[in-house]
């Protein structure tokens, strides 16, 4: 993110400073968690555009509210990298539950966490003509349940993330081609997750 960017976020409670990384500030997390748990609970599909994306700067917009003292190059800079920030920012918090662990360039789905989704999701039933839609429910379903039972063992007083974690790592899975819906005239056919951890 660009200093300015930086400052702006830093001075309005936005960002937070950890050694050299630049992450969402603890307030701003909370809010977007938040808006994890009610997307959950209103039922609305796990895998929805870049649906993370658009409630982390909700999130941002909400938290400045009618603030006037701020400049174009500014507010500029700090939006166009909220992005990646909150990306950086998900990825710390699914560290600290033992869920994957970030590398400079990439993050690295836990090995046993990885193992436990696939040997679940091989017995996820899914019927001839099941929409790729209900596939993905039913798929995230599992990964939230292990999710929320890595939280509970590993890092229980942030165990109010673990609602928004599951929908980081599942988006996350997909994104980079490890969940493969692919729809074939009538029926609907999903390739088995890779048995490795994906990088």
């Amino acid at each position: 993110m660009h200093p300015s960017g930086i400052q702006f976020g830093l001075s309005r409670g936005l960002l937070q400073l950890r050694g050299e990384e630049v992450l969402l500030s603890d307030q701003l997390l909370e809010a977007i968690s938040l808006e994890a748990q009610l997307h959950l609970h209103l039922g609305r599909p796990p895998i929805q555009g870049n649906f993370l994306v658009d409630i982390t700067v909700r999130a941002a917009q909400n938290a400045l509210g009618n603030d006037q003292g701020a400049r174009r190059q500014e507010i500029v800079p700090f939006f166009a990298s909220l992005n990646r920030t909150m990306y950086y920012t998900f990825c710390r918090v699914a560290e600290r539950a033992g869920l994957a662990h970030k590398e400079p360039r990439r993050l690295i789905t836990d090995n046993d966490f990885w193992r436990e989704f696939c040997t679940r999701a091989v017995d996820v039933k899914i019927k001839p003509g099941k929409s790729i839609a209900k596939i993905q429910k039913s798929l995230f379903k599992v990964c939230h349940e292990i999710v929320k039972k890595r939280y509970a063992q590993n890092d229980p007083d942030n165990a109010r993330h673990a609602d928004l974690i599951a929908l980081f790592m599942f988006n996350f899975w997909n994104a980079t081609g490890l969940l493969l819906l692919e729809r074939h005239g009538a029926t609907t056919d999903v390739k088995q997750p890779r048995s490795r951890a994906p990088g």
